[in-house]
């Protein structure tokens, strides 16, 4: 009660899940309004003191003021006292109810109004600036959609609330519209803005069978979206879930300014006590008492952190507890897994090597006629190339085609029977396949898909052969890099390559990264080992991974970092920072952003608490009075405030 009746901000810092209350509003109109009452009746009393000449009523009125003005401050100072309150804030009210009697016992009731006027103007011009950065989070809520056009099964459209929408409906979403639910889509072909879930600046291209989330704007054609999750369960409802804790999490500096707060109090009484046993001047003890008030330090690290969770969000950096920025600030030692984080995670068609097939058109045209009905990777990858090249098969397939599971796939038909998959499988089929390893280009690292026909003439006679082969490889992300060599730059000693892969194809893509040491072949719960032997090693460790097979891992080391986790329950749940995107460029942004903002807290500390200790100083000499000093509290909030803020504009 007390905290929050002295400054609502205080119980922000602590339960930022809603926009400002109905209950804070009306602290804050309180405090406001009974400075503003105050500010009246002390102008009334000045008036009928100095022009109508009437003391005894003006002084009457000044004092009505300075008791309207303070009442809140005192009852805030007494409940904390009884209560034994060491929260800072709490702390600043007692601080400054103290100098506020003494002004009244002094019967210096102007100087008692105009300090808590003067303090809760500070404090209201605070909570504005804080909750400003505050809505850079907050902003997100908004981008929820109002209404979703579901379809019902008769083909009519209905409106409804996006809470009302159900798994397996299907809504439509026209251009310019906000997506109400995560989904999946099943009819159209539109881009999309997805900047507010993974920070990326460039529309997405989406088409049939692409997953698109809540929170993301629809730009061009009509969609049809079966819905997968809703409410709180999609990817923008788990964001603000998991920012609301992290904007309640205290990084180990703040910790220690609150563990030594409860000494804060009785040195600036012991030093004001000093002052007026030494000046018999109760002005001066008054102003060591209001200038003493820890306003800077008290918002030294909640500003800062505000801030740099609201520039991370926008950019698709979510951190689920903030005393990781801390973490990240000492990191010297990367671990990567390598599927679906350094490399794109799904097959991608290098190259085609012809056998017995004419062309690579032919050879593409027969193998997309088994390809089409599987959902295997390598058949994905091949109907992907297919519609890249704009190639189409001739005739569909007049027959099931079955999968045959380690092998491959398998079409027959009346005259013909197609197979596509591994050369050892062609062999076992009674296949010759003499002089086929030799088409294979030695420094090939990947997987090959060949296909194969076994025809049939009217005679019932067969002829066998084997048209050519696919090569396939899981390439390294465009950026993956520049990522590397970014992190190196910001003081990253060491780079491990973690895979499940084989050897050879993992030393491949770790020699074109420039790893440090690649570590192949192993088990998920191996990966555990490995990241708690370089932790071991007296190394501070920062794994990455895609949150599905590498939660022991990301949960293990030092930071856990999952990449491209707007659709990944567990990437959120295992790791510390999610990246909503997979962009390998976030790594070391989020290094940097984590360094800026421990620089940025620190360098609040020390100005905020040189800046009170010299105004300390001033107030024992004299040099400023009570007054002053309650204007001078706010030099080094402000500056606190405006420093931090400047990480506002972290970008890219």
């Amino acid at each position: 009660m007390s905290q929050n009746f002295a400054n609502p901000l205080s119980s922000r810092m602590h339960n930022l899940d809603v926009p400002l209350t109905l209950m804070e509003r009306f602290k804050i109109v309180v405090r406001l309004g009974s400075a503003m009452l105050a500010g009246g009746l002390l102008i009334v009393g000045l008036l009928e003191w100095k022009v109508f000449e009437m003391e005894v009523v003006g002084n009457l009125i000044i004092a009505i003021a300075s008791l309207i003005v303070s009442l809140p401050i005192f009852i805030t100072a007494i409940y904390g006292i009884f209560t034994r309150d060491a929260d800072a804030h709490a702390m600043m009210e007692q601080l400054v109810a103290l100098a506020t009697l003494a002004a009244m016992m002094n019967q210096e009731f102007v100087v008692a109004t105009l300090i808590p006027i003067i303090m809760n103007l500070g404090h209201f011009l605070e909570e504005r600036s804080i909750l400003g950065a505050q809505a850079a989070i907050d902003g997100l809520k908004t981008l929820q959609a109002r209404t979703a056009v579901l379809l019902n099964a008769d083909g009519t459209e209905t409106d409804v609330e996006p809470e009302s929408l159900k798994i397996d409906d299907v809504i439509l979403v026209r251009p310019g519209d906000i997506i109400a639910a995560d989904g999946e889509i099943v009819e159209g072909v539109s881009t999309i803005d997805q900047s507010s879930i993974t920070g990326e600046s460039l529309p997405e291209d989406v088409t049939v069978g692409k997953n698109v989330f809540a929170g993301t704007i629809n730009m061009t054609g009509v969609l049809k979206i079966r819905v997968t999750k809703t409410g709180d369960k999609t990817a923008i409802g788990r964001v603000m879930e998991l920012l609301q804790d992290a904007e309640g999490a205290k990084t180990p500096v703040m910790k220690l300014i609150e563990k030594y707060a409860t000494y804060y109090i009785p040195i600036i009484l012991t030093v004001a006590g000093v002052v007026l046993f030494l000046t018999r001047d109760i002005d001066r003890a008054m102003a060591v008492l209001v200038v003493g008030c820890p306003g800077a330090l008290v918002l030294a690290g909640p500003t800062a952190m505000i801030a740099a969770l609201a520039a991370a969000s926008k950019l698709g950096i979510l951190i689920k507890n903030t005393r990781f920025l801390e973490a990240l600030v000492g990191i010297d030692t990367v671990v990567l897994d390598k599927t679906g984080t350094v490399t794109i995670g799904h097959l991608q068609l290098s190259s085609m090597v012809l056998k017995e097939a004419t062309s690579e058109k032919e050879l593409m045209v027969e193998a997309i006629r088994c390809a089409s009905g599987s959902r295997h990777p390598a058949s994905k990858a091949i109907v992907k190339a297919a519609q890249d090249r704009d190639v189409t098969m001739l005739t569909p397939p007049s027959a099931a085609i079955q999968e045959v599971p380690g092998k491959g796939v398998l079409l027959q038909e009346t005259s013909e029977t197609s197979y596509l998959g591994r050369l050892a499988w062609l062999k076992d089929e009674g296949f010759d396949i003499s002089g086929c390893d030799e088409l294979i280009p030695e420094n090939f690292i990947g997987t090959t898909v060949w296909l194969a026909r076994r025809l049939q003439d009217d005679n019932g006679n067969t002829r066998n052969e084997i048209a050519g082969c696919f090569l396939m490889a899981d390439r390294p992300r465009p950026e993956a890099c520049e990522a590397i060599q970014e992190m190196r730059d910001l003081g990253v000693e060491r780079c491990v390559l973690l895979t499940g892969d084989r050897r050879a194809t993992a030393e491949e893509i770790g020699r074109f990264l420039n790893m440090d040491q690649v570590i192949a072949e192993v088990l998920p719960s191996q990966k555990l080992d490995v990241v708690a032997a370089e932790k071991a090693a007296g190394r501070s460790v920062m794994m990455v991974g895609d949150g599905v097979n590498d939660a022991p891992a990301l949960a293990s080391g030092d930071v856990g970092i999952a990449l491209g986790a707007a659709a990944s329950d567990i990437a959120l749940q295992s790791a510390d920072i999610a990246l909503m995107t997979s962009d390998l460029r976030r790594l070391p942004m989020t290094i940097h952003l984590a360094r800026a903002t421990h620089m940025t807290i620190h360098v609040n500390i020390i100005v905020g608490l040189g800046l009170t200790l010299f105004f300390i100083w001033l107030a024992s000499m004299g040099i400023i009075n009570s007054l002053t000093s309650a204007i001078l509290h706010n030099v080094g909030e402000a500056f606190v405030i405006i420093n931090s803020a400047r990480l506002l504009k972290f970008h890219e």
